[in-house]
C-alpha cells in the first residue's frame, strides 16, 4: 500500500485522530451540568463570575461544534446543491410540459363527461316517455277489456294487445338504455403503464370573510387557534417593518433578560 493509498503512512501517522468538536466540548458540558446542578439560585457576584465563565467557555465549545460541522458540511451541501439544481431543473421541465398535456386531457374529459350526461338525461327522458305510453297502452288495453265484458261487441282486443305488448317492451329497452347511459358517465382514460385516470373534484379554499371564519373557529374563552395567531403575528412583522409599526389589534410585551 502506498502513501498516497493511506494518508497515515507517516511518520507520526501511528498517532490517534485529534478529537472531534464535540468531544472537545463534553468537559465543558459536564461543568455546566454540575454547576447548575450545585447552584439552584446565583446569588452572589462570585457566583455570577464563574457562572458566566461557564457559559463563556460553553458558548465557544458550540461555536468551535458549528465551525467543525459547517466545515464538513459545505462541500457535500455544494455537491448536493448541484444534484438538486440538476434534477429541480428537468423535474420543472417536465412538470410544466405534463401540466399543458393534462390541461388538454381535462378539456377533452370534461368535453366527453358533458356529452355522457346529456346522453343520460336523454335517455332519461326517452324512458319516461316511453314508461308513459306503456301506461297509457294498457290503461287503453283495460277499458277495452272492460268494454267487452259490458257486452261492446265491435272492440278489436287484439289491436289493443299488440299495442300494449309493444310500448311495454319499447319501455323495458328504454329502462336498459337509461340504466347504461347513468353507468357510463364517468370518464376514465386508460392506457399506458399506470392505472387509468378520471376526473376527480378539486377542492380550492378561498377567505371570503375573515372576520367570520375567525370568529367561527375561536374557541369559547375567545382564544384563537395557534396556528392563526402565528400566521397573524408574521404578517405583522412584516407589515412593522415596512410602516415601522405594529397593526391595530397586535400587541409587544417586553422582556428583560441576559
Amino acid at each position: 500500500m502506498t502513501t498516497a493509498e493511506n494518508p497515515r503512512a507517516v511518520i507520526g501517522g501511528n498517532l490517534p485522530p485529534e478529537p472531534t468538536a464535540i468531544e472537545r466540548a463534553e468537559p465543558h458540558i459536564e461543568a455546566l451540568r454540575k454547576f447548575i446542578a450545585a447552584n439552584p439560585v446565583i446569588s452572589t457576584e462570585d457566583e455570577s463570575r464563574e457562572a458566566k465563565s461557564v457559559r463563556d467557555r460553553v458558548k465557544d465549545a458550540l461555536a468551535s461544534m458549528e465551525r467543525e460541522r459547517k466545515a464538513l458540511v459545505e462541500p457535500l451541501n455544494a455537491k448536493l446543491k448541484a444534484i438538486n439544481g440538476k434534477y429541480n431543473k428537468a423535474t420543472g421541465t417536465y412538470d410544466n410540459l405534463l401540466s399543458v398535456l393534462l390541461s388538454k386531457m381535462t378539456a377533452y374529459a370534461l368535453l366527453e363527461e358533458r356529452k355522457r350526461f346529456e346522453a343520460e338525461e336523454a335517455a332519461r327522458l326517452a324512458a319516461a316517455a316511453a314508461e308513459a305510453e306503456a301506461r297509457r297502452a294498457a290503461e287503453a288495453l283495460m277499458e277495452a277489456q272492460e268494454a267487452v265484458e259490458a257486452g261492446v261487441c265491435d272492440v278489436d282486443m287484439a289491436d289493443y294487445m299488440e299495442a300494449a305488448d309493444t310500448t311495454s317492451q319499447r319501455a323495458k329497452r328504454t329502462m336498459i338504455i337509461q340504466m347504461r347511459a347513468e353507468g357510463s358517465t364517468k370518464v376514465r382514460i386508460a392506457g399506458g403503464s399506470r392505472n387509468a385516470i378520471s376526473l376527480k373534484d378539486h377542492v380550492t379554499l378561498h377567505v371570503t370573510d375573515w372576520r367570520a371564519a375567525i370568529e367561527e373557529m375561536t374557541d369559547d374563552d375567545s382564544r384563537i387557534p395557534q396556528n392563526i395567531a402565528d400566521a397573524i403575528i408574521k404578517a405583522a412583522r412584516v407589515y412593522c417593518k415596512t410602516t415601522k409599526q405594529l397593526p391595530a389589534g397586535i400587541e409587544a410585551t417586553t422582556e428583560r433578560s441576559l
